[in-house]
């Protein structure tokens, strides 16, 4: 809270996107011109300044921030949220790249987080616990999938993953997150298709807090994700203890 609460007044004062590189630059005025103070947009600007200028140039989910430059064209970015600046540093193509595909993935980690409780594979020894899959899944399944997963990403590319590579060439003509996979079902007008890509994307991004939630859950309780709360428990005191040297310091278990 008190970090964000700086990033703010840091943003508010400089004008500036973080990481607030030439905050000093900003904030000290050279001997040669003295630059106006820094305003909020809506309060007391000065006379040069119109509110209606100031508003335009603020983000419309952040309007104490300057708004992003190059989120134009991509599927949600009217909401103009990039309070990092990371479009402005980095590839924004590359970035809503993998924004898609964290997105697809926890999308199917959900289901299948909420399905090892229940189902599984036959050959394949239940684990309640779906953090525990990953130790009772026969060891040349695993393998076979890190493989499939390696040999998928990189053929998808021409092994171009980058950010430096990823969308030169050929690659400029790719719409991110485009791996011509089930397009033949998509609607054929644009403003059906973009808002089946924003929904996509929103659907995506819960499921990235949705998956990181349910892992939280199962290290504090310490079990599988149903029954929210187990029967006895105590609450999560001792919830982080590993079995480890450190973690056998930590909780005093080795008598020291």
């Amino acid at each position: 809270m008190l970090a964000y609460g700086g990033i703010v007044t840091t943003a508010v004062l400089t004008q500036e996107k973080w990481p607030f590189f030439d905050a000093v630059v900003n904030a000290v005025p050279d001997n040669k011109q003295v630059r106006a103070p820094a305003t909020f947009c809506g309060g007391a600007a000065p006379r040069s300044v119109s509110r209606t200028a100031c508003h335009a140039s603020s983000s419309k989910s952040l309007p104490f921030l300057p708004k992003p430059q190059n989120l134009g064209g991509l599927a949600g970015g009217d909401a103009e949220f990039d309070p990092l600046g990371f479009s402005d540093t980095f590839d924004v193509k590359w970035l809503r790249e993998s924004e898609l595909k964290h997105g697809r993935v926890c999308m199917l980690a959900t289901v299948g987080f909420v399905a090892e409780q229940y189902i599984q594979f036959p050959g394949f020894t239940p684990a309640e616990d779906a953090l525990q899959a990953i130790y009772t899944a026969p060891p040349n399944i695993t393998a076979l999938l890190l493989f499939a997963c390696g040999y998928i990403e990189s053929s998808a590319y021409d092994g171009k993953l980058t950010m430096l590579d990823m969308f030169d060439g050929e690659g400029a003509k790719r719409a991110p997150g485009d791996l011509n996979f089930g397009k033949r079902f998509l609607p054929g007008d644009k403003a059906a298709a973009d808002d089946l890509a924003t929904k996509e994307l929103s659907n995506g991004r819960l499921a990235m807090l949705a998956f990181a939630g349910m892992v939280h859950h199962n290290l504090v309780v310490k079990g599988p994700l149903f029954p929210l709360f187990p029967e006895g428990w105590a609450g999560p005191q001792g919830s982080w203890d590993l079995d480890s040297t450190a973690g056998a310091l930590n909780s005093g278990s080795l008598g020291l």
